[in-house]
């Protein structure tokens, strides 16, 4: 199947945009396919080990964001070094960005440490934690709603252009467009978001228990494939001082 599913052969892309099908096509079709199926027939099961605060879905999404983090970190010291400075600033966004996004999923450290909620905290905060995201929409839903458009119009909008228009993948851009392979990623995700709309408006659920989570998860796996390309990109640019 390899890249036949998005119509261009690996031999088209860049060697930093070349990684096996595993991990940005398989694996994600596999882990959709587990959700679906083992919500819908052990829901209980499901529950307790999937879906439950602190267990299976939210710890896959903070080993992704956290892993995006690290991807990010140590990709700037290239950036700074080789790429020009609107892209270190690019990529330093990017890593405080999933610096929040890590730290709000765990509470800063509250899901592990189990500190006591400070009252003050308390009284703002809906789940009684010590994160921002619960206490107001402008540090939860705007900011997701933002990460759902960027990986919609970046994951499929910017693919799908750059088949069309291959000059995309020589401009001034080119270095931090998001990669074709990253295409399943954004596609299951939009996906699993018309699966929750659906299920709002039926008022039920149909493939998930929760298909905001496993949406949550597919928006950090494609935040964590870009930024590997991304820093494989940075890794493939000239050392300083080098003619190409």
């Amino acid at each position: 199947m390899r890249l036949g599913l998005l119509s261009r052969p690996p031999e088209a892309l860049p060697p930093s945009d070349r990684l096996t099908t595993f991990w940005w096509l398989w694996l994600p079709l596999a882990c959709l396919l587990f959700l679906s199926v083992s919500s819908l027939l052990a829901p209980a099961w499901y529950e307790v080990w999937v879906n439950r605060e602190d267990h299976g879905i939210e710890l896959a999404q903070l080993v992704c964001i956290t892993l995006a983090l690290l991807v990010a970190l140590a990709g700037l010291p290239l950036a700074w070094r080789r790429a020009p400075r609107w892209a270190f600033a690019w990529l330093l966004l990017a890593a405080l960005c999933c610096l929040y996004v890590a730290g709000e999923e765990m509470s800063w450290g509250q899901h592990f440490f189990g500190w006591a909620t400070p009252p003050e905290w308390a009284r703002i905060n809906d789940q009684n934690e010590t994160n921002l995201h619960n206490t107001s929409s402008w540090f939860d839903q705007k900011p997701r709603f933002l990460l759902g458009l960027a990986v919609g119009l970046g994951g499929i909008g910017v693919p799908l252009l750059a088949l069309r228009r291959p000059d995309l993948r020589q401009g001034r851009l080119a270095l931090i467009l998001p990669p074709l392979i990253g295409l399943p990623l954004a596609g299951i995700a939009m996906l699993v978001g018309a699966v929750w709309l659906f299920d709002n408006l039926r008022g039920r659920g149909s493939f998930f228990v929760r298909p905001s989570e496993v949406q949550e998860l597919y928006f950090y796996a494609f935040v964590l494939l870009y930024l590997v390309v991304l820093r494989r990109r940075l890794a493939a640019l000239p050392p300083p001082g080098v003619l190409t």
